[in-house]
């Protein structure tokens, strides 16, 4: 039997109606701005090219409030090496992400002026204390500019001069998820720069303040080499005590200590269960499933977040890019979360251009 005429006349209605302004007017003006200015968001993957979340490639910093920025850096990785191609999947994969966020209806190219501004440069990629001191010039560039950066590495080591460069006016809060506290004393591997004392080494630098910081998922045979995050005064949140406390009263914790001042999240892939993510450097097991982290990163809405990163994925050993989809994925979910910040904080928006 046929459709009854009144219904398919409702369906048809209702697919032209699809990007109507009736529906939501941010969206239907966002798609209209996007065809008038002919850029790249709606375009097929394929026809695109590798820029993050498809946002326009610049090095004028003058012109960005939130600068994806890839930290391709292998040296003082303990494990598994090929984190430095970290970035250029991401990129791959990021198109296939956004531009609208698919709850809260989050555009971050019209709440911000986002760009793609490259990668940091080293002048000695195979020499730890100098390419940290390149990623901290680097971010110094982008605080004089009042740019906020999402920082895709590259090993975890990058978070701590990134987090030097943008505290420098005070130390900022950190949210952390991880499998491992990363405030290791003493050398690993012969290294003080490494990414097994990050956060240790941030602390003594006054890139962040321990007790407005927060780490979520520790677990692992290396539980035992994290005293000083205890002794500082962070809060550490195993695997174990997530289980027991669940997301909820988790994220009240984290809003406890981190409050209204601003504050950075820090992503490790090997926070996230191997199973789901098994392109790390060093997997671990028994850790937060993807939609426990996106729920978590969601839950962080509100907090004035200035920065964020996503270290340690590594393609060399990725399965099917599985780990570099989700990681993409994840990664702008704290996009938009950057963009909802700056513009809390700043007062006013700035449309992104191509």
């Amino acid at each position: 039997m046929p459709l009854d005429p009144e219904k398919l006349s409702q369906y048809q209605k209702a697919a032209l109606k699809q990007l109507d302004e009736n529906n939501d007017p941010r969206i239907a003006a966002f798609f209209k701005r996007c065809i008038e200015e002919n850029n790249p968001v709606l375009a097929p993957a394929l026809h695109t090219e590798d820029y993050f979340y498809r946002a326009p490639r610049t090095r004028d910093l003058v012109a960005v409030d939130i600068g994806c920025i890839g930290v391709p850096m292998d040296v003082s990785a303990p494990y598994r090496g090929g984190a430095k191609f970290g970035p250029r999947k991401i990129r791959e994969w990021s198109k296939n992400h956004g531009p609208i966020h698919d709850r809260w209806n989050t555009i971050p190219f019209d709440l911000c002026s986002v760009a793609d501004i490259g990668d940091v440069e080293f002048s000695r990629p195979h020499d730890t204390r100098q390419t940290v001191e390149d990623i901290f010039n680097k971010f110094c560039e982008l605080y004089d500019a009042d740019v906020n950066p999402l920082s895709i590495g590259g090993v975890h080591t990058i978070s701590h001069p990134i987090l030097k460069a943008l505290g420098q006016k005070e130390p900022l809060g950190l949210i952390h998820i991880d499998a491992h506290a990363d405030t290791m004393t003493g050398l690993m591997q012969g290294e003080e720069l490494s990414d097994g004392a990050v956060f240790l080494n941030a602390v003594l630098d006054q890139g962040i303040d321990p007790e407005r910081t927060i780490q979520i998922g520790i677990r692992g045979r290396a539980t035992p080499f994290w005293q000083f995050s205890h002794d500082s005064g962070m809060r550490v949140i195993t695997m174990d005590d997530f289980d027991e406390l669940g997301l909820q009263k988790v994220l009240e914790e984290v809003r406890k200590i981190i409050g209204d001042g601003p504050c950075y999240i820090s992503m490790d892939c090997d926070g996230i269960d191997s199973t789901y993510l098994p392109g790390t450097q060093l997997p671990e097991p028994f850790g937060l499933t993807s939609r426990e982290v996106r729920s978590l990163i969601r839950g962080l809405r509100g907090l004035d977040i200035v920065g964020a990163d996503i270290v340690e994925l590594c393609p060399l050993v990725d399965v099917q890019d599985m780990s570099s989809n989700l990681t993409a994925a994840l990664g702008f979910e704290l996009l938009c979360l950057l963009a909802e910040s700056r513009e809390r904080r700043i007062g006013k928006s700035r449309k992104t251009y191509w």
